[in-house]
């Protein structure tokens, strides 16, 4: 007697994790997908190469900078990075992060962004950062409501300082303190 066994498709699984060099090709298609976009990000076409990416990811300093990556099944699907603010050039800065942070279109308000930022405030608050900052459109509304979310608040507004087709947008300035 013999069983016939159904094949079974495996679901791609969710993994919150931190960069590694392997994950460039992957992050440079994301950023530069999320530019084409012309909605969300400053620049339209992401500058780096898929060698300066895995560049960045080597010679990261995993004690105060960061680029995380939300992987499902393999591709990259979100990345969050959070870096000295100016670079950490100055010890007037070393205690403020500054974060970027892109999803794919299609798992947008998927709870992807909230994960993201869990990971990255823990770990900022390991690192003993004081305070952490970003900047974004203030027409992308869902963006501003996840960082509301964990308590970052409106810390200024900068007029008309983009334009998105024929619409000024305003560049909101939203801080959180750990």
């Amino acid at each position: 007697m013999f069983t016939l066994f159904k094949k079974v498709e495996k679901k791609p699984t969710l993994a919150i994790r931190e960069a590694n060099i392997k994950d460039a090709k992957g992050i440079v298609k994301l950023i530069d997908s999320v530019g084409k976009e012309k909605l969300y990000m400053v620049t339209e076409n992401y500058t780096l190469t898929e060698e300066e990416e895995r560049q960045l990811i080597r010679k990261l300093n995993h004690e105060k900078d960061l680029i995380l990556v939300a992987d499902y099944g393999g591709n990259i699907i979100g990345c969050l990075t959070l870096f000295r603010y100016y670079g950490g050039r100055s010890p007037k800065v070393q205690h403020v992060g500054e974060i970027g942070i892109s999803i794919d279109s299609e798992f947008r308000n998927n709870g992807i962004g909230s994960k993201l930022f869990e990971y990255t405030i823990e770990w900022a608050k390991r690192k003993n950062y004081k305070k952490l900052c970003l900047s974004v459109f203030s027409s992308n509304l869902n963006a501003i409501h996840l960082y509301e979310k964990y308590g970052f608040q409106i810390e200024g507004r900068r007029k008309q300082q983009f334009k998105i087709g024929d619409n000024y947008v305003d560049e909101i300035l939203m801080g959180l303190f750990l």
